[in-house]
């Protein structure tokens, strides 16, 4: 249908068997396929029309591509032809069964209509995404919504729930199953908790990449945050700040569980860690039970020198979190990160043997040196380089009995390098070893 398809060839022989073959094979054709239609693509416009009503009827995912909407004498397609596109799904299609995506660039806001008012033709349909714009805009993005609720029958059916007026236990598990908690996703590491880059809430920003859920294939991305879009089935992290404008109490339990359930991974300079701890309430920094500081290959040149000013801050970091977090709840982890064949490639490791090694040692000390630490609830290092130094670096901190293996910490040997923060899911691990 589409000269864009990297697709295998369709197996038209099986088509040409007999009937009954003919039958079978064209509904699994057109009822497991998603179907990509780029209306503007002359050739591709005319293939759809072409197919029989009943092939129309049987697609159970199809997604269209309007191309650019803008003034009427610079368009390739016609108001007309997008009428008649409307029309057919409308009429033709099998609604309640369709996938159904839009996509198109929308140029000239006063051209939106040619896209709006067809649309309402839709109803019922399964499931609906809609990109009216390749860059994020809140108008169209708004628009984007009531485009898709209208065509899956969902305006006007929302009513106020009674949340409050639950008990404060069922509050709380609904709260843990929202974007307040980061959990680890399949496409990136770094969505293995919650990123705090240079003091900064990286939840308040956007990630940079597509889900992959937004629609029913790759082929278009709907992600609100990346396009002027909406999609139901998005999973991308989006903080929800609007839990924390409903009401003092409202915002009080979403608090707590966003402090107790979610992983802090604190990246980039420790000064910048050491602002955002301060800014965050006292009773909020006893609930986190997780936190693990990300460093990162400069720290290797400059921690070992007395003067530095990161190494400091680390060591401004550590009697805070022994003044203000309850260590006994607290698992902490450190990692040096990346791989250690990153810092094959940075450093002559011949000649950076004892500043690694200094390193090090310049981590670990302040913690060593406060015996409060000694309560954590699990204390685990992950060491880029000399990994056999990890367990001598945690008994030093937990005491001599400490064994970090016991509480499911990944031995180094079948660790991932390519993911920091350790090994997040023990199915990450290498089952048979790595070359260390």
């Amino acid at each position: 249908m589409d000269h864009e398809c990297y697709c295998d060839a369709i197996p038209l022989q099986l088509l040409q068997c007999c009937r009954a073959v003919y039958h079978e094979v064209h509904d699994l054709l057109y009822a497991h396929n998603v179907f990509k239609l780029s209306w503007w693509n002359l050739p591709a416009r005319e293939t759809f029309q072409r197919l029989s009503a009943g092939a129309v009827a049987t697609i159970t995912a199809l997604q269209v591509d309007l191309g650019s909407i803008e003034r009427r004498d610079r368009m390739i397609v016609t108001e007309e032809d997008i009428d008649k596109l409307f029309d057919i799904i409308a009429t033709k299609c099998t609604t309640t069964k369709l996938n159904f995506t839009l996509a198109c660039d929308v140029l000239e806001r006063k051209r939106i209509g040619v896209v709006t008012q067809p649309f309402k033709r839709l109803t019922h349909l399964r499931s609906c995404a809609v990109c009216l714009a390749g860059m994020p805009d809140v108008s169209l993005g708004k628009l984007a919504k009531q485009m898709v609720l209208g065509a899956t029958d969902h305006v006007g059916r929302a009513t106020a729930f009674p949340f409050m007026k639950l008990p404060k236990e069922l509050r709380r598990q609904i709260l843990e199953h929202t974007d307040l908690v980061v959990r680890w996703r399949d496409q990136m590491w770094s969505d293995d908790g919650l990123v705090i880059q240079d003091g900064l809430h990286l939840a308040d920003n956007k990630p940079n990449y597509c889900c992959r859920r937004c629609t029913s294939s790759h082929a278009f991305c709907c992600c609100p945050h990346l396009n002027s879009s909406f999609s139901a089935s998005c999973a991308c992290f989006i903080f929800p700040s609007a839990f924390f404008r409903v009401s003092h109490q409202f915002a009080t339990e979403a608090r707590e569980v966003f402090f107790s359930h979610n992983r802090f991974i604190f990246t980039g300079p420790p000064d910048g860690t050491l602002s955002f701890l301060r800014g965050q309430p006292a009773a909020m920094l006893r609930l986190i039970r997780q936190i693990d500081f990300q460093m990162s290959t400069s720290n290797v040149v400059n921690w070992p020198r007395p003067d530095d000013g990161g190494l400091r801050a680390w060591r401004a970091v550590v009697p805070f979190l022994a003044d203000n977090l309850h260590l006994a709840n607290l698992a902490l982890a450190i990692d040096t990160g990346p791989a250690h064949d990153t810092y094959r490639n940075l450093f002559d490791l011949d000649a950076r043997r004892n500043d690694i090694r200094d390193f090090h040692h310049a981590v670990i000390e302040p913690l060593r040196a406060d015996p409060r630490f000694r309560h954590l609830r699990s204390f685990h290092v992950f060491w880029a380089l000399f990994n056999d130094d990890e367990a001598d670096a945690e008994r030093a901190v937990k005491g001599p009995d400490y064994d970090s293996a016991r509480e499911g910490k990944i031995p180094y040997s079948r660790r991932n390098p390519n993911f920091p923060h350790g090994v997040p899911d023990p199915s990450l691990a290498w089952e048979n070893g790595m070359v260390v």
